[in-house]
């Protein structure tokens, strides 16, 4: 009787070790990182035409952002302010949620030679590099790296799931 526990004792132990190991998994490195698209005019009285083509220029260049993203007019003077009005009409007749658009008077300073700025500000992932796999390397640490990124690239706002994960304050500043 003892000879047969011991027999199934021994087996049972043989058995185990040839088991392999899982590693723990663990997620993807990431970096969110804002990049602000601007554009920044000096309206001369006789180049009314040419700051429009720019900023008509910058608006399709950057449309798929703005119509995304929150999108700022800045002004400092008032023909920037009649521009800012012009241009606020003009992206909410287009179908840019008016919710989305800040207009606000900017502080005389660097920009103070311009009389509008338009900005938007979009958070790209920048993620790690995946190894390549290899045969006979199952469950190692980076196993899932390549859906992780992939998943982490196709966000949108990637700044909103740091504020649902980290719940921190200093999110987004």
């Amino acid at each position: 009787m003892i000879k047969q526990y011991m027999v199934i004792l021994i087996a049972t132990l043989l058995l185990s070790g040839c088991a392999e190991h899982v590693a723990e998994r663990t997620g993807t490195q990431i970096d969110v990182v804002p990049v602000t698209y601007s554009l920044a005019l000096k309206i001369k009285p006789q180049q009314h035409k040419a700051a429009q083509a720019e900023l008509d220029e910058f608006i399709t260049d950057n449309w798929k952002l703005i119509v995304d993203q929150e999108v700022t007019l800045m002004w400092r003077t008032k023909l920037g302010q009649k521009w800012a009005k012009k241009t606020r009409t003009l992206l909410i007749k287009n179908g840019v949620d008016e919710k989305q658009i800040a207009v606000t008077q900017a502080n005389a300073g660097f920009g103070e030679r311009f009389d509008f700025e338009i900005k938007t500000r979009v958070h790209k992932a920048i993620v790690s590099i995946c190894d390549y796999a290899a045969v006979g390397h199952h469950g190692e640490t980076n196993d899932g790296c390549y859906s992780d990124n992939a998943r982490w690239q196709s966000m949108v706002n990637p700044e909103n799931m740091l504020n649902q994960s980290l719940n921190a304050e200093n999110v987004n500043k």
